[in-house]
């Protein structure tokens, strides 16, 4: 019984080792001499074909892949308008100079209501609704936002941006 129990030792010992090309012990007696399954001849493995990878006559072009060149939306500034009943809310935003702004004004009035900032087309909105409008950037100074219900309000220019 001990001679099996050895016997089996020494199999999963040299199974366990396999590959690893470290000696491994079981315990403090002697390695039994190796049986006939621990003398087979492992069989081989096949080599992984290889995949070629694409040259660089295959890759699409930046300008063909998502995200790729030419995608890019520029940097615009976000500029924030209310309309209500008590008139234009803030009366004053401001933002750096010469980045492209995108005004937005929420319209919370019972009529529609159109925006326009000097040298920019108007931008109408609905009650109860949000538009947007890109603006191209402006040089530092100060720019009147014309509302149809009688208010005003100032972008200024070449600031930190916020009301």
């Amino acid at each position: 019984m001990a001679r099996t129990l050895a016997a089996v030792l020494a199999v999963a010992a040299v199974l366990a080792g396999c590959g690893e090309g470290e000696p491994t012990t079981a315990g403090s007696s002697p390695t039994p001499a190796p049986t006939a399954a621990a003398t087979e001849t492992p069989t081989q493995t096949p080599e992984p074909a290889e995949t070629p990878s694409p040259t660089a006559t295959e890759q699409p072009a930046p300008e063909e892949q998502e995200g790729g060149a030419g995608d890019e939306e520029e940097a615009r500034v976000p500029v924030r308008f209310m309309v209500r009943g008590g008139g234009v809310e803030p009366p004053r935003v401001g933002v750096p100079a010469f980045l492209a702004l995108e005004l937005v004004v929420t319209n919370e009035t019972l009529s529609p209501v159109t925006a326009q900032l000097e040298g920019a087309d108007p931008l109408t909105v609905d009650p109860g609704r949000t538009g947007r409008l890109r603006i191209e950037g402006r040089r530092p100074g100060r720019y009147a936002v014309a509302f149809s219900d009688g208010g005003e309000a100032v972008i200024v220019t070449g600031v930190e941006p916020g009301p």
